[in-house]
């Protein structure tokens, strides 16, 4: 047996461990699109096996149904990519190309038997194939890996297409049914195509894979309910945009807490209380922006950081966001309708104040709120104002009085 057929047995292989991984993927996230493309691996190494056995006359195996199995690969990896990037696949027109290339295949093998003729064809029509691919996921690669495994596919999909060129110009310009080195054409095969499919599968798990833990670690900062972040993930976030702001740069909490929520739990159950929450979470979301932080930190507590904006105007964002809560109607099973309110507290962060320290103080203008009658806004400002007036010790008073000052920036 020849010593280039060993090395024939390369590919099989190192198809067999990209499939493998992609299987793995398919398993902890599963999707159609990992599917095929670890299925098309498999068959890959099932085509390069196929070579290798009719190469090493160990068994008789038809030209055509091995070119149908390299069709097949083809049009697999191609519609698992297009499916992984644009979420569809135009199989149609796939399952089209796929049956004009068999015949034109079956036809040339027929008419001139195995020679340069039927490689090209095969060549060409696996090259159409992949490209079909890349033109389905042109413009669907938003990170660098991403960008990676688009310009590597677009590689392999330009080798199926230049194979055929370098071996005419490697036979002297002129090949024949008589000087075709078949040999030599499966060699250039296994060699080009086995480097194409070690850098495209290698880039295109590590994007599964990065995606995959870009997704974890957004799961774990995210609250699955109101879709904003929960209490680690506003924090962790908050904390840092507060590192990045000057001491003298206005940074202010707003805490708001859903009135008699337990209530709403109690007597219209605890996926309408979901509701309740889903729904003021989107409101959080819609008021957020680049320069404001939401996050649900409690059972039916929501916060948000405001950067840029005085005290005042901090205050009317939380009003707004009172009232547009409270003119929400949402429906129960039962076909009623229900309004629900919320009560609020803002503090304005003093210099060198930490986050934790500017929640406290926001947590007892939202207790002030309570203790007036709920649904409203109350600020630091007017916790100050409410301490001074109840007390009677001129100390506490003065406190109160500079704290009171301190609060207005």
């Amino acid at each position: 047996m020849p010593a280039e057929s060993y090395f024939q047995l390369m590919n099989p292989l190192v198809f067999l461990l990209f499939a493998a991984g992609f299987f793995t993927v398919h398993a902890v996230r599963p999707s159609r699109a990992m599917l095929l493309l670890a299925i098309s691996y498999v068959t890959g190494a099932a085509a390069f096996t196929s070579d290798f056995l009719e190469q090493a006359e160990i068994l008789t195996i038809s030209v055509i149904v091995v070119g149908a199995i390299y069709a097949i690969t083809a049009t697999l990896a191609s519609a698992g990519l297009a499916l992984y990037y644009r979420g569809s696949a135009p199989w149609r027109l796939y399952a089209a190309v796929f049956v004009i290339h068999v015949f034109l295949y079956d036809w040339s093998l027929t008419a001139n038997g195995a020679g340069w003729m039927s490689s090209f064809i095969a060549n060409f029509g696996c090259g159409v194939i992949f490209t079909i691919g890349l033109v389905a996921i042109r413009g669907h690669a938003p990170r660098k890996i991403d960008k990676l495994v688009f310009w590597l596919y677009a590689i392999s999909c330009f080798q199926g297409f230049a194979r055929p060129v370098v071996l005419l110009y490697a036979s002297g310009g002129s090949l024949s049914p008589e000087n075709f080195d078949q040999a030599l054409f499966v060699m250039m095969l296994h060699f080009i195509v086995g480097a194409c499919a070690v850098m495209f599968g290698m880039a295109l798990l590590v994007a599964c894979s990065t995606e995959i833990i870009e997704d974890l670690r957004h799961n774990s900062v995210t609250d699955r309910l109101s879709g904003i972040y929960n209490r680690r993930g506003f924090e962790d976030i908050a904390e840092r945009a507060l590192r990045e702001r000057k001491e003298n740069e206005f940074v202010a909490v707003i805490l708001a807490d859903i009135d008699h929520f337990k209530q709403v739990n109690d007597t219209r159950g605890h996926a309408y209380g979901d509701m309740v929450i889903a729904e003021l979470g989107a409101l959080f979301t819609e008021y957020a922006d680049r320069d404001r932080i939401a996050g649900r930190i409690g059972g039916e507590e929501f916060a948000m950081m405001v950067m840029g904006e005085p005290i005042h105007a901090v205050k009317d964002l939380a009003e707004a966001l009172r009232r547009d809560f409270g003119r929400l109607r949402i429906d129960a099973d039962s076909g009623e309708e229900g309004a629900f309110t919320a009560s609020f507290g803002v503090a304005l962060r003093q210099p060198g104040e930490s986050l934790l320290s500017v929640i406290t103080r926001a947590d007892e203008a939202l207790y002030l709120s309570k203790e007036l009658g709920r649904d409203r806004v109350s600020c630091e400002i007017d916790v100050q104002v409410d301490k001074l007036r109840s007390v009677s010790n001129a100390q506490k008073r003065r406190q109160y009085r500079d704290g009171l000052t301190a609060a207005r920036g």
